[in-house]
């Protein structure tokens, strides 16, 4: 038999049939297949036969992946780019567990925790009517009044208690019950079926009733409120004017409390409803997980993994990484042992392990290769005399700001490797996603020696980097300290400062934490933490859309920026570019396309180093000394917050499409700006003591009846602000230092000036030059502040080379002869039409009466082509990648989207289940365990409803909606002003 087996050709997208019976999947644009022909036996006819019936597994769309794939939150329309115990005192009797008072009460939680549940369900009457004793039918609707208590009277002995019942403190008389229906309940059982809570578990004197205690847990982590100023406003409500004696319950309270909020979380985790108890509860179980978070087996299609991998970003972690030494902790003379209620089952570390790494773990000397941020100076330099913490240090998801499992540790000695480390492989414990992102101010240098760190942790926490790829970024505000070559090897898509955002949220909470025992300390911010994390999931349904919003604005600006510049290249010009890009993405060791070529000597980078090299030679040559932050690093932050300055000038110069958002933006760099100012005034007091003096008097002058000055006018009083520095003795050091720095800027803001001329020359023959105008001004603004500083600090000898930049000296010749060239332009920038470029030029530089000073140093405007080409590939290369990020950045909301419902629905059916009870319990215990779960299971749809009807809208319906909140928010806003 003959036959012949080939591969046919076949039109792409047609429906594919290999015989008269089989089917097979292939891929769009496939045009290939298998196939045998053979003659038949008379060797009349031939026959065909497909082979390789198998299809190779194809790479999926995202739309491919499960139901909500298809449905697209928010979708666009035409409208949307027009428009976002000691409780008895002295004379009671002391137990052997005085020095733990929670040492009697650990063995009972399981009880605590059913009681507890008990009340979500009906209790004894849960078959039968407490009135008229009928018995229920199972189509009966029953009903319990919550605040109505079982046990009251009956029994013999009468007995006296303290009750805290908000807002006052009662001293009464009681009995416990001695019905029939009492002999079921001992006397803690009655105690908390009628609602109060013990303060001890063996004969309890002091009680406080659940209703004091929710408010009391609400004000604390809504408003920061202590144990102490809430005992004293309920002891000012009981006896105003001091005339009767107030039993002392602060210490009491505490215990409670802390209790009670501790088995709320453990309710709210689903804990009780363990078949094998709340002891066998894991690490970071009790945790509130991020909703919008890619994770596994919760809220991530089945077949993610095999998603095409240019869309393999949607499922990617990005977590964000500091320390807070705010919430440090002090050593007291009359602490006792206190140990957290359950460490390591939320979000600090659990103790034991945590504590024998730390035992273990060998400080690594840090080698130094960029000019960093106060974390890298001061990470082990950090002063701890009499704290048993010098802060804490977190994980959180850096788009969400939600506190990952297991993402809290406490610091002993600044933000050292050895505790950073275990922090962040804890907060990942479990994590089996393809790509993780970790985000950090000192990333630069804790990424160096990263693996090899992890190598030396317990198996359990190490990633598995075979499997998991991981990559590494810069915050944005902090990558302003860093080099520029640091700064492009280490940038995000994201802005990463999201731990920023929650030490703002958190920093009330230090100064109530700050005395606290160990124990108690570590609760307080298990139950801020929950409260937090509730918080930012809840607010999903209106933050995700809202970004959505301005992502899509920026999207389409930035396409249409994008297609402005791309319209003007040849096709061979844009393919050299775009190939560049690919090879500086596979290696960034490559040329960067980003970038022009470095500057040989003098810029800042390079001028950084130098001084950094020098203050570390000093110091180990005993001639200086370094206070946490050296003088440069004081230095640098003062520019850097200059800086800050022009970017809360500049947002507040551009358009938003949504007010709020924009007002919002320009609050967070504020209030992020002062916080460094914060920080750089205490350097100041160090290098620049007379500045502070100045800073005072200046504060004394002002009017006291106007508001202080914004973050934008703040005076920073940097030697060059000051009057007189150049025969000022106690500035000389410092004042030289930021010379040099000055001349740095003066040599890099020219060097970028000049670029974005160049690039205005190219884009001017097509009539988008205002795509690079504010570019321009910004170098501009920053040279003549440079030049000012530097005059003041060296005088008009120094500056003979920086000359004056006047407007004419940026005003090109091109822009009047703007029309002319129009009509000569023969093509775009390239190698095709380079020569119809030179021509260009030539006819330009021939009307050119007078060449202004800032191209002398390159030889004029037209002496050098290359340097023009390069300044249009940073231009173009820069507008793609807004353009890609943007575009990525509104796929990336939808799907976050999608995942939070698939999480609501996740958790709802994680509840349903946990309907079903796997362990002994009382049938009351069981009805409420019940109930509980059916009731969280409701709200969580309940919440999915909302949002997805929300998210259903149009963008248009979406604007009108955010643009409405907005106005009433700052209708709000002004009539609160008003008032104050």
């Amino acid at each position: 038999m003959s036959f012949l087996t080939h591969s046919q050709a076949r039109a792409a997208n047609r429906p594919q049939r290999v015989n008269s019976y089989v089917d097979y999947e292939v891929k769009q644009g496939d045009t290939t297949e298998d196939t045998d022909f053979f003659s038949s036996q008379d060797g009349r006819r031939g026959v065909r036969k497909s082979v390789n019936l198998s299809p190779k597994k194809r790479k999926l769309l995202p739309s491919e992946l499960d139901d909500l794939a298809n449905w697209t939150p928010m979708p666009e329309d035409d409208a949307a780019a027009g428009a976002e115990s000691a409780e008895a005192g002295d004379k009671r009797k002391r137990y052997e567990s005085s020095d733990d008072p929670m040492k009697s009460w650990r063995p009972m939680l399981q009880f605590f925790l059913d009681e507890l549940l008990r009340r979500e369900g009906l209790g004894d009457q849960s078959h039968k009517c407490s009135c008229c004793h009928k018995i229920f039918t199972t189509s009966c609707r029953r009903f319990r009044c919550r605040q109505c208590g079982t046990f009251v009277q009956n029994a013999p002995s009468v007995r006296t208690m303290v009750v805290l019942d908000f807002p006052q403190i009662h001293d009464i008389s009681y009995r416990y019950c001695a019905c029939d229906l009492s002999d079921r309940a001992n006397n803690l059982e009655q105690l908390l079926r009628n609602d109060w809570y013990p303060a001890t578990t063996v004969d309890p004197a002091t009680c406080a009733t659940f209703a004091t205690l929710e408010i009391f847990r609400l004000t604390t982590v809504v408003g920061g409120l202590n144990v102490h100023d809430f005992i004293r406003t309920m002891e000012k409500s009981t006896n105003p004017w001091g005339v009767d004696e107030i039993p002392d319950r602060y210490k009491a309270f505490g215990r409670m409390s802390r209790q009670f909020a501790f088995l709320g979380r453990l309710m709210r985790a689903g804990r009780a409803h363990d078949a094998h108890g709340v002891e066998a509860t894991g690490r970071g179980e009790c945790a509130v997980l991020c909703w919008a978070c890619p994770q596994e087996g919760m809220n991530l299609p089945d077949r993610w993994r095999d998603v095409d991998p240019q869309f393999q970003f949607l499922f990617m972690l990005i977590l964000a990484i500091d320390a807070n030494f705010r919430m440090r902790n002090r050593l007291r003379a009359n602490a006792h042992d206190d140990p957290p209620l359950a460490s390591g089952w939320g979000y600090m570390q659990e103790e034991k392990g945590y504590k024998a790494h730390l035992r273990n773990a060998v400080p690594e000397k840090d080698i130094s290769t960029c000019v960093a941020f106060a974390a890298l100076t001061q990470k082990d330099t950090r002063l701890t005399t009499g704290l048993r913490s010098s802060g804490v240090g977190a994980v959180v998801c850096a788009r969400h700001e939600l506190i990952r499992p297991q993402g809290m540790g406490d610091l002993q000695k600044g933000e050292r490797y050895m505790n950073m480390d275990y922090i962040v492989l804890a907060s990942v414990w479990g994590v089996t996603l393809l790509y993780l992102a970790f985000c950090y101010d000192i990333v630069c240098q804790w990424k160096i020696r990263f693996k090899q760190r992890m190598a030396a942790m317990p198996a359990d926490m190490q990633l598995d980097l075979d499997t998991t790829t991981v990559v590494f970024g810069l915050p944005v505000w902090h990558a302003m300290a860093h080099e520029r070559k640091c700064q492009v090897q280490n940038s995000l898509t994201t802005d990463g400062e999201g731990t920023e955002r929650v030490w703002s949220d958190f920093n009330e909470l230090a100064t109530a934490t700050k005395e606290m025992n160990f124990g108690a300390r570590e609760d307080a911010i298990e139950d801020k933490v929950d409260f937090h994390n509730t918080e930012k999931n809840l607010k999903q349904g209106v933050t995700l859309p809202r970004k959505l919003i301005i992502a899509i604005d920026e999207r389409d600006r930035q396409v249409a920026s994008f297609e402005e510049v791309d319209r003007t290249l040849n096709v061979e010009l844009r393919q050299e570019w775009q190939d560049m890009i690919d090879a500086w993405n596979a290696d960034r060791g490559k040329p960067n396309p980003y970038e022009l070529d470095e500057g040989k000597n003098g810029d800042e980078a390079s001028i950084r180093l130098e001084l950094a090299k020098e203050e570390l030679d000093e110091a180990a040559n005993g001639k200086a000394t370094l206070h946490g932050s050296s003088l440069t690093s004081f230095l640098v932050m003062g520019l850097q917050l200059e800086n800050s300055q022009d970017k809360i000038r500049a947002e507040l110069k551009g358009r938003s499409i949504l007010a709020g958002e924009q007002s919002q933006r320009v609050t967070e760099l504020r209030r992020a700006f002062f916080v460094k100012l914060r920080k750089f005034r205490g350097l100041q007091a160090v290098y620049a003591p007379t500045a502070i003096e100045e800073v005072k008097e200046e504060d004394e002058k002002r009017d006291r009846d106007l508001p202080p000055p914004q973050a934008e006018a703040v005076r920073l009083f940097l030697p060059s602000e000051m009057q007189g520095v150049t025969d000022r003795a106690d500035l000389e050091g410092v004042a030289e230092k930021e010379a040099r720095l000055r001349e740095g800027q003066l040599h890099d803001n020219i060097r970028r000036l000049r670029s974005r001329l160049h690039a205005k020359r190219h884009l001017l023959q097509y009539r988008n030059d205002h795509l690079i105008t504010e570019n321009i001004q910004l170098a501009v603004g920053r040279y003549r502040r440079a030049r000012k500083a530097l005059l003041a600090l060296r005088g008009e000898g120094a500056c003979e080379a920086w000359k004056p930049l006047e407007d004419a000296d940026i005003r090109l010749d091109q822009e009047r002869e703007a029309d002319a060239l129009a009509r000569e332009r023969l093509g775009g920038v390239g190698s095709n039409s380079r020569k119809s470029t030179r021509g260009i030029m030539a006819a330009i530089s021939s009307k050119k009466k007078k060449m202004s000073w800032i191209w002398t140093q390159g030889g004029g405007p037209d002496a050098d082509e290359q340097e023009l080409v390069d300044a249009v590939r940073v231009e173009w290369a820069a507008a793609k990648a807004r353009k890609d990020r943007w575009s990525e950045e509104v796929e990336l909301l939808r799907e976050e989207m999608r995942r939070v419902l698939r999480f609501l629905k996740w958790r709802a059916l994680w509840w349903e289940e946990r309907r079903t009870i796997n362990r002994a319990v009382m049938p009351e215990v069981r009805d409420g365990l019940q109930a509980f779960a059916a009731q969280q299971a409701a709200i969580l749809r309940q919440i999915s409803r909302r949002f997805k009807s929300s998210w259903g809208a149009s963008v248009s319906i979406a604007v009108r909606t955010a643009l409405a909140e907005d106005m009433e928010r700052l209708a709000g806003d002004s009539a609160l002003f008003a008032t104050g």
